[in-house]
Protein backbone atom coordinates (compact mmCIF):
# COMPACT_ATOMS: atom_id res chain seq x y z
CA UNK A 1 0.00 0.00 0.00
CA UNK A 2 1.42 3.19 -1.14
CA UNK A 3 1.44 6.61 1.15
CA UNK A 4 1.31 9.70 -0.73
CA UNK A 5 1.80 12.03 1.89
CA UNK A 6 5.05 14.58 1.73
CA UNK A 7 6.06 17.60 3.52
CA UNK A 8 6.33 20.75 1.65
CA UNK A 9 8.67 23.81 2.59
CA UNK A 10 7.61 26.99 1.88
CA UNK A 11 10.16 29.76 1.15
CA UNK A 12 9.52 31.32 4.44
CA UNK A 13 10.60 28.13 5.93
CA UNK A 14 7.27 26.83 7.21
CA UNK A 15 6.27 23.53 6.56
CA UNK A 16 3.38 21.56 5.89
CA UNK A 17 2.43 17.90 5.06
CA UNK A 18 0.12 17.63 1.83
CA UNK A 19 -0.09 14.54 -1.14
CA UNK A 20 2.56 14.46 -4.03
CA UNK A 21 1.47 14.46 -7.30
CA UNK A 22 0.72 10.65 -8.25
CA UNK A 23 2.25 11.01 -11.76
CA UNK A 24 3.41 8.02 -14.05
CA UNK A 25 6.83 8.32 -15.32
CA UNK A 26 6.06 10.26 -18.54
CA UNK A 27 3.60 11.13 -20.76
CA UNK A 28 0.98 11.04 -22.81
CA UNK A 29 -1.27 10.00 -20.13
CA UNK A 30 -5.36 9.98 -20.46
CA UNK A 31 -6.09 11.73 -17.43
CA UNK A 32 -5.20 14.05 -15.77
CA UNK A 33 -7.13 14.74 -12.32
CA UNK A 34 -7.18 18.53 -11.21
CA UNK A 35 -8.64 19.06 -7.19
CA UNK A 36 -8.73 21.74 -5.75
CA UNK A 37 -6.81 21.70 -2.32
CA UNK A 38 -6.17 18.42 -0.29
CA UNK A 39 -8.29 18.13 2.17
CA UNK A 40 -6.94 17.58 5.78
CA UNK A 41 -8.31 14.55 6.08
CA UNK A 42 -6.59 12.96 2.74
CA UNK A 43 -3.45 13.86 4.00
CA UNK A 44 -4.02 12.68 7.75
CA UNK A 45 -4.95 9.22 5.56
CA UNK A 46 -1.92 9.47 2.67
CA UNK A 47 -4.58 9.17 -0.11
CA UNK A 48 -6.61 11.67 -2.03
CA UNK A 49 -10.42 12.76 -2.05
CA UNK A 50 -10.68 10.76 1.39
CA UNK A 51 -13.67 13.03 3.09
CA UNK A 52 -17.62 12.21 2.15
CA UNK A 53 -17.61 14.15 -1.30
CA UNK A 54 -13.73 12.49 -2.07
CA UNK A 55 -15.27 9.18 -1.74
CA UNK A 56 -18.66 9.85 -4.14
CA UNK A 57 -15.80 10.70 -6.55
CA UNK A 58 -13.91 7.29 -6.38
CA UNK A 59 -17.41 5.53 -6.30
CA UNK A 60 -18.75 7.13 -9.41
CA UNK A 61 -15.44 6.83 -11.75
CA UNK A 62 -15.97 3.17 -10.77
CA UNK A 63 -19.61 3.46 -11.37
CA UNK A 64 -18.91 4.66 -14.90
CA UNK A 65 -15.81 2.08 -15.43
CA UNK A 66 -13.63 4.89 -15.86
CA UNK A 67 -11.15 3.45 -12.83
CA UNK A 68 -10.79 0.38 -11.62
CA UNK A 69 -9.46 -0.41 -8.11
CA UNK A 70 -9.13 -3.94 -8.89
CA UNK A 71 -6.76 -5.16 -5.50
CA UNK A 72 -5.66 -1.74 -4.35
CA UNK A 73 -7.25 -0.48 -1.16
CA UNK A 74 -7.69 2.70 -2.18
CA UNK A 75 -8.23 4.17 -6.15
CA UNK A 76 -5.54 6.33 -5.97
CA UNK A 77 -2.99 3.57 -5.79
CA UNK A 78 -4.76 2.42 -9.05
CA UNK A 79 -4.70 5.62 -10.96
CA UNK A 80 -0.48 5.13 -12.35
CA UNK A 81 -1.52 1.70 -13.96
CA UNK A 82 -4.35 3.24 -15.67
CA UNK A 83 -2.25 5.94 -17.04
CA UNK A 84 -3.54 8.31 -15.00
CA UNK A 85 -2.41 11.31 -12.63
CA UNK A 86 -3.53 13.78 -9.91
CA UNK A 87 -2.64 16.74 -8.62
CA UNK A 88 -3.75 19.82 -6.58
CA UNK A 89 -4.12 23.09 -8.22
CA UNK A 90 -3.40 24.42 -4.49
CA UNK A 91 -1.13 21.91 -2.21
CA UNK A 92 -1.71 23.67 1.35
CA UNK A 93 -4.40 21.18 3.05
CA UNK A 94 -7.64 23.14 4.10
CA UNK A 95 -11.17 21.42 4.83
CA UNK A 96 -14.18 21.67 2.74
CA UNK A 97 -15.53 25.34 2.72
CA UNK A 98 -12.08 26.90 3.29
CA UNK A 99 -11.76 28.50 -0.18
CA UNK A 100 -8.23 28.94 -1.91
CA UNK A 101 -7.68 32.62 -2.83
CA UNK A 102 -6.74 34.02 -6.21
CA UNK A 103 -3.20 34.61 -5.29
CA UNK A 104 -2.84 30.78 -4.10
CA UNK A 105 -4.55 29.64 -7.54
CA UNK A 106 -2.53 32.27 -9.73
CA UNK A 107 0.25 30.79 -7.79
CA UNK A 108 -0.64 27.35 -8.65
CA UNK A 109 -1.39 28.37 -12.48
CA UNK A 110 1.88 27.72 -13.58
CA UNK A 111 3.02 24.31 -12.34
CA UNK A 112 -0.19 22.93 -13.15
CA UNK A 113 0.41 24.12 -16.72
CA UNK A 114 4.07 23.14 -16.52
CA UNK A 115 2.41 19.84 -15.57
CA UNK A 116 -0.14 19.61 -18.54
CA UNK A 117 2.67 20.62 -21.16
CA UNK A 118 4.68 17.64 -19.70
CA UNK A 119 2.52 14.66 -19.59
CA UNK A 120 0.14 15.62 -22.35
CA UNK A 121 -3.19 14.27 -21.06
CA UNK A 122 -5.78 13.98 -23.53
CA UNK A 123 -8.65 14.40 -21.05
CA UNK A 124 -8.36 17.15 -18.12
CA UNK A 125 -10.84 16.16 -15.66
CA UNK A 126 -11.24 19.04 -12.95
CA UNK A 127 -12.98 17.90 -10.17
CA UNK A 128 -14.02 21.32 -9.27
CA UNK A 129 -15.05 24.55 -10.81
CA UNK A 130 -12.54 26.78 -9.21
CA UNK A 131 -9.76 25.62 -10.70
CA UNK A 132 -10.93 25.51 -13.88
CA UNK A 133 -11.62 28.64 -13.94
CA UNK A 134 -8.48 30.12 -12.89
CA UNK A 135 -6.86 28.63 -15.86
CA UNK A 136 -8.90 30.23 -18.41
CA UNK A 137 -9.48 33.76 -19.38
CA UNK A 138 -12.39 35.02 -17.07
CA UNK A 139 -15.21 35.44 -20.11
CA UNK A 140 -14.99 31.96 -20.36
CA UNK A 141 -17.61 29.88 -19.20
CA UNK A 142 -17.84 26.15 -18.12
CA UNK A 143 -20.71 23.70 -16.81
CA UNK A 144 -20.57 19.98 -15.49
CA UNK A 145 -19.33 17.84 -19.25
CA UNK A 146 -16.72 18.03 -21.55
CA UNK A 147 -16.02 21.81 -22.40
CA UNK A 148 -14.97 22.03 -25.96
CA UNK A 149 -14.19 25.73 -26.02
CA UNK A 150 -11.69 25.26 -23.05
CA UNK A 151 -9.59 23.08 -24.77
CA UNK A 152 -7.35 25.35 -26.42
CA UNK A 153 -6.32 26.70 -23.25
CA UNK A 154 -4.66 23.30 -22.32
CA UNK A 155 -2.60 22.12 -25.95
CA UNK A 156 -5.65 20.97 -27.43
CA UNK A 157 -6.78 17.96 -24.01
CA UNK A 158 -10.10 17.49 -23.92
CA UNK A 159 -11.48 19.45 -20.39
CA UNK A 160 -13.95 17.86 -18.64
CA UNK A 161 -15.55 19.73 -14.87
CA UNK A 162 -16.61 16.72 -13.01
CA UNK A 163 -20.39 16.60 -12.00
CA UNK A 164 -19.27 16.48 -7.89
CA UNK A 165 -22.05 14.89 -5.44
CA UNK A 166 -23.26 18.36 -3.88
CA UNK A 167 -23.14 20.31 -7.00
CA UNK A 168 -26.22 21.83 -8.87
CA UNK A 169 -25.74 19.60 -11.61
CA UNK A 170 -29.12 17.22 -11.38
CA UNK A 171 -28.78 13.40 -11.72
CA UNK A 172 -29.73 13.33 -15.00
CA UNK A 173 -27.23 15.87 -16.31
CA UNK A 174 -24.35 13.96 -14.53
CA UNK A 175 -25.43 10.78 -16.26
CA UNK A 176 -25.23 12.04 -19.17
CA UNK A 177 -21.68 13.84 -18.84
CA UNK A 178 -20.14 10.65 -16.98
CA UNK A 179 -21.36 8.47 -19.78
CA UNK A 180 -19.59 11.07 -22.40
CA UNK A 181 -16.83 10.63 -20.27
CA UNK A 182 -16.85 6.79 -20.81
CA UNK A 183 -17.24 7.00 -24.30
CA UNK A 184 -14.58 9.41 -24.93
CA UNK A 185 -12.69 7.55 -23.01
CA UNK A 186 -12.75 4.18 -24.77
CA UNK A 187 -12.67 6.21 -28.06
CA UNK A 188 -9.11 7.45 -26.73
CA UNK A 189 -8.01 3.97 -26.06
CA UNK A 190 -9.30 2.69 -29.56
CA UNK A 191 -11.61 0.36 -27.42
CA UNK A 192 -14.73 1.52 -29.77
Amino acid sequence: MSNYQITIKEKNGNEYKTLRDILPESGPIDILFIGKVPAEISVERGHYFQGNQGTAFWNMLGKYHILKKGQYQYYDEALVKNNYGITDIVKKPRNYGNEPGNTEYIEGKKRIMELIEQYSPRIIVFAYKPPFEALIPRYEKVDYGFNPHCDKYFGGAKTFLFPMSGTPCNREKQFKVMCELCETLHKIRGLE
